[in-house]
């Protein structure tokens, strides 16, 4: 078991956010509300590579006090870095 009490579980074509206590044959459900059974397979690497679900990543962003993705800022087309103003003095 981890320090957090949510993990990252790739299944039904995304990464869902579960408890962190749920072990093999476990039935549960992600944060979005999906029911899911813990497989005894471990998830495949392509698997961990799916699309993160937006629901599960908004909760779990809301529970851990993480601001949403995208920022604000990010959503007009800039980054951070990209706001940023040099000023050059001779």
């Amino acid at each position: 078991m981890g320090t957090r009490p949510f993990r990252w579980f790739p299944h039904d074509g995304q990464r869902h956010a579960v408890a962190d206590s749920l072990a093999v044959g476990d039935i549960g459900e992600t944060l979005c509300e999906r029911p899911v059974t813990v497989p005894h397979d471990a998830p495949s690497k392509a698997e961990w590579c799916w699309p993160t679900c937006a629901a599960c990543d908004s909760a779990w962003r809301l529970h851990e006090g993480i601001l949403p993705f995208p920022r604000p800022s990010m959503t007009r087309g800039h980054t951070a870095r990209s706001s940023l103003r040099v000023v050059v003095r001779a």
